[in-house]
């Protein structure tokens, strides 16, 4: 319930190149997740009641990004690595925000992957931000359900309709990780 009521604050990387939103901010840990290639990522409670990931897509040094361009070249990178684990997902649904005057594409579904004999529901959603003139930032949050998959969803929809609109780079460049 805190992630629905508690003020936005702000998370950042390692070495403090990326703000990025989270309710209830003093509550959320730093930390890396196998498996998946990121920048930063955070998780919500020992349980991980919700996590959050931020991923770099490098782009072509003459192209212009956009945010639908970088919500295009994220997914073409995410959906063949989902495919390997059997993800499954509901409708996908689109909409537009708005990020440093520009919009701000965010898309958001629910999903469900099977793991041994027990399924595992989700709600999930991301925005796709044209952040850098040599990267894609794309912020991407999951919630399990828990079997509360109705308070999945309106944690992951209070996201859309409120969170993605705070992320702050601190940089003009792609940041990277630090040795």
């Amino acid at each position: 319930m805190r992630q629905l009521n508690e003020p936005w604050g702000l998370r950042n990387d390692k070495d403090d190149q990326l703000h990025a939103p989270t309710p209830d901010w003093q509550n959320w840990k730093r930390v890396r997740f196998r498996l998946v290639k990121h920048f930063t990522g955070f998780r919500y409670g020992e349980e991980h009641y919700v996590m959050a990931l931020a991923f770099l897509l490098d782009v072509p040094p003459t192209s212009k990004q956009t945010t639908e361009s970088c919500m295009n070249r994220f997914e073409a990178w995410a959906r063949p690595q989902l495919s390997d684990y059997e993800v499954s997902f509901g409708e996908f649904q689109s909409t537009f925000k708005r990020w440093r005057g520009q919009p701000l594409q965010v898309n958001y579904v629910d999903g469900h992957v099977n793991v041994g004999l027990e399924r595992h529901d989700f709600s999930v959603a991301w925005a796709a931000y044209a952040a850098y003139p040599d990267a894609c930032l794309i912020y991407a949050v999951a919630v399990p359900w828990f079997e509360h998959g109705a308070l999945a969803r309106r944690v992951r929809d209070r996201w859309v309709a409120e969170g993605f609109q705070h992320m702050r780079p601190l940089t003009e460049h792609r940041p990277y990780r630090k040795p």
